[in-house]
This record gives C-alpha cells, structure tokens and sequence, in this order.
C-alpha cells in the first residue's frame, strides 16, 4: 500500500494555513487525469481538498443533529422543515429532497454556521471547530462548485453503539462518496474500538485471490475493532454498516456514478477498510477503480494486508491517498 504526504505546499496549507483550502489552491501541485474505464479521473491531490471539507464536517453536523434529538438545542430556525420531521427519531434520509437530489451541500453549511454559536455551547474544542466552520464559509463564498454536491443519508442516530458515516452525491462529476466520522468522546463505542487492538482475519476479497500466496488467499489480519465497527459489531441493532452502505450507494452507482470513500482519524480507517473490500469485490455493479483519501489514519493492519492492498491498487481496482502529518 502507498502512503503519501503533504509535505510539500498543499501539506503546509492545510495544516498550517488551516483545515479548508481552495481546491484550486490545492492544484498548483499538480493538475492532470487519468483515465481508467473510459472515465477521466483527476489528480487524486486536486480531489483532496474536497474530501477534506466533508471528513470534517460530519463531526459539526452530527453534533447538531445529537443535540436536537436530546432537546438540548431547537433546530426549527435553521433547519429545514423535511429535515426536521425526518431525524428525531430515525437516521436522516433526504433522498426525496430537491426534485430527487438530496439537501444541498451548501445548505449543510450554511447550518452548520447558523448554529455557530450553538455549537459553541456544545463542542469542548470550539476554537478548533470555529477555525473550520470560517474556513468553510469562506470556500462555500469563494466557489460554488458545491451546489452540485447533495447530502443522501446520515447515520448517526445509533452513534452510541454504530459508527457515523454519511452519503454525498456530486451530480456534475457523476460521484457518490461515503464519509464516515472520525473519534469523539467516551459516550460513543468509538475509543473503544480504537483500542480493540488484537488482530482479526478478514476474508481475501475474491479479485485478489489469484495474485496471492500463502494464507494470503484466504485471509489478511486487520485491527479488530475497526473491522467489527463495519463488518461484524455484534452491538448493531439491525443491519450492518456495510450492508446499509451499499443499500445507500447502489442506486447512484447503477446510475453510472463512481465510488468515493473517505474520513478522519477513526474515519479514516474505517474508510480504508470499506474501499479495500468494495475494491476487491467482485460484485459487477461495483465500479473500479473505488477512490479513497483518509486523513490521519492510524495503521489498520499488517503486512499481509498491506501486501494485498498494494496489489488492489497494482490491478487499477483502487486510487488511494493516505494523508498523515510527519511533522
């Protein structure tokens, strides 16, 4: 497997200069396609930035949105009344919202800086979490690339026991992203999976098989609790998070749309997990390459994982970008 790091210009923009940047900022490093399936991709830098808006931002939103079912903020003012009668009590789906679309990426903003100040009473690290909501505001005032980006489904309202990941559809690039949520605090499972150390055996996906020796062609090692927190969370009240993942990304993708994968920290990981297992699959309607940039993910398993996912991305079955501070 690759690792990469902003080490150069884009690395000091975003850690130094702060958490959002321009995607046309991002591109002075590099500008150029790839095509893989008749489908152009874009420099996996250029595609950074983006990623980065929405694996931080699912920590705002999911704030709000635990708020507002324990009543300790009232959300009437800010948002939308489909929004509204739609979370309290269920995970948020807003797939029926603007003719089909989604609720706009760019109103997602504008509630997460309408509740500015109510985030303030709520969010232990709010000079961090303001620092991001004003970089947000000025990308949102700066491009308006977002008004083709649309939230699908949010899931968070099991966050006690389930991870938090959330559907976004880009319908001018013709992309479906997943997004999971990275570690908050100790009321979640998600410290508790991130000390779930012990190695688990998660089966070989089927495409890699053949290019395998060894166990390799029956299993990898990963870290259990991340694994569990997708694949196997005995906890789970229902489905698992990645049955309930391709029952939210199917119908786009059999609408040409290609797979997009990322997160922070914890999210970053689980989002890892994900890609490797779409990207392996030999699903027909799961297309290649699946996309994934994480953002401060710890190590998710061992050499023989690391062996096979560098094959997945040898074959053109994934992109992947893995962007730690080195500093």
């Amino acid at each position: 497997m690759k690792t990469y790091t902003f080490v150069s210009f884009v690395f000091a923009l975003i850690f130094h200069a702060g958490p959002f940047v321009l995607a046309t900022e991002a591109g002075a490093l590099a500008s150029s396609t790839k095509s893989f399936g008749g489908y152009d991709y874009p420099n996996l830098y250029d595609e950074a930035m983006p990623m980065l808006w929405a694996s931080k931002l699912v920590y705002s939103f999911a704030k709000l949105l635990e708020a507002g079912r324990e009543g300790s903020l009232d959300l009437g003012d800010t948002f939308p009344p489909e929004v509204l009668a739609a979370y309290k009590d269920k995970r948020l789906d807003v797939r029926d919202m603007e003719g089909g679309n989604g609720l706009p990426y760019n109103k997602v903003v504008e509630i997460v800086v309408a509740n500015a100040e109510n985030l303030k009473e709520i969010e232990s690290e709010w000079e961090y979490v303001g620092n991001i909501i004003q970089k947000i505001q000025a990308a949102e005032d700066a491009d308006q690339s977002s008004d083709d980006f649309f939230l699908e489904t949010f899931s968070s309202i099991d966050a006690a026991t389930q991870c938090v990941y959330g559907v976004l559809k880009d319908t001018k690039n013709k992309r479906v992203t997943v997004v999971f949520r990275g570690s908050t605090d100790f009321s979640t499972r998600d410290w508790q999976t991130n000390l779930s150390a012990q190695l688990e055996g998660m089966k070989t996906p089927k495409l890699l098989k053949d290019g395998l020796e060894g166990e390799l062609k029956k299993r990898v090692l990963v870290h259990r609790g991340f694994y569990d927190y997708i694949f196997d969370n005995k906890r789970a009240k229902g489905d698992q998070r990645y049955d309930m993942i391709l029952n939210d990304i199917k119908p786009f993708v059999e609408e040409g749309y290609k797979i997009y994968v990322t997160g922070h920290s914890l999210g970053a990981a689980l989002s890892s997990l994900l890609a490797f297992k779409l990207a392996g699959s030999d699903k027909s309607w799961i297309p290649k390459p699946v996309t994934c940039i994480s953002y401060a993910s710890p190590f998710v398993g061992t050499d023989g994982f690391r062996t096979a996912f560098t094959l997945l991305e040898q074959m053109g079955h994934i992109r992947y970008l893995r962007v730690n501070n080195d500093a």
